[in-house]
């Protein structure tokens, strides 16, 4: 599987770049949705573009406002208890940033992190549901230099496959990699050339 996820990052490496590792993430439990206000507008799908386009205008205007993003998960008050905080720093912090990145995208609930000798950058699959192969778009990216330390497995969390992408403003945020084994070998590998 790791061997894929390094194949759909290759083809978003800038000429002269070289990969260095990649890993199947998820968002950590408690992470915050962004709010509404910071997102862009979701786009209609292709088809639904083509219905609207039909439909009377008052009509349209109604479907349009009532578009996409499901509302904000429920907070469990024991999930700062049992899987520790989730993420430090306000929206106009660099987690935030990678955060409202991530959901602006809509797309899978797993992503792709990807390291190279000069950056970090973020992939998500935005295929629809009955497409059989992936279609990886970029949501984000930032200089080696942003990021301050990948904590893999950090003591005090009972989660498996736990990492805290530290950047230097302060913030962090918590991600869970699909595979726990590979939270500590990304780590490593991150924070070779350092």
């Amino acid at each position: 599987m790791n061997q894929e996820r390094r194949e759909q990052a290759q083809g978003f490496l800038r000429p002269d770049e070289r990969l260095i590792a990649t890993c199947s993430y998820e968002l950590g439990p408690g992470v915050p949705v962004p709010p509404e206000d910071l997102l862009a507008p979701p786009e209609p799908p292709d088809l639904g573009r083509r219905i609207e386009a039909r439909l009377p205008r008052s009509l349209r205007q109604l479907v349009t406002r009532g578009h996409d993003r499901a509302p904000d998960p429920v907070e469990d008050p024991g999930t700062a208890h049992t899987h520790g905080t989730s993420m430090e720093g306000g929206w106009q912090s660099a987690a935030g940033h990678f955060l409202v990145s991530r959901a602006n995208l809509r797309g899978s609930a797993t992503g792709v992190l990807a390291v190279t000798d000069r950056r970090w950058f973020g992939l998500s699959d935005v295929s629809p549901l009955w497409q059989a192969t992936p279609t990886m778009k970029q949501y984000w990216e930032a200089p080696r230099s942003a990021i301050a330390a990948l904590r893999a497995n950090p003591t005090g969390v009972a989660q498996r496959g736990r990492m805290e992408i530290q950047f230097t403003d302060g913030s962090w945020v918590a991600v869970l990699a699909t595979l726990p084994a590979q939270a500590a070998p990304f780590a490593a590998a991150a924070a070779r050339l350092r």
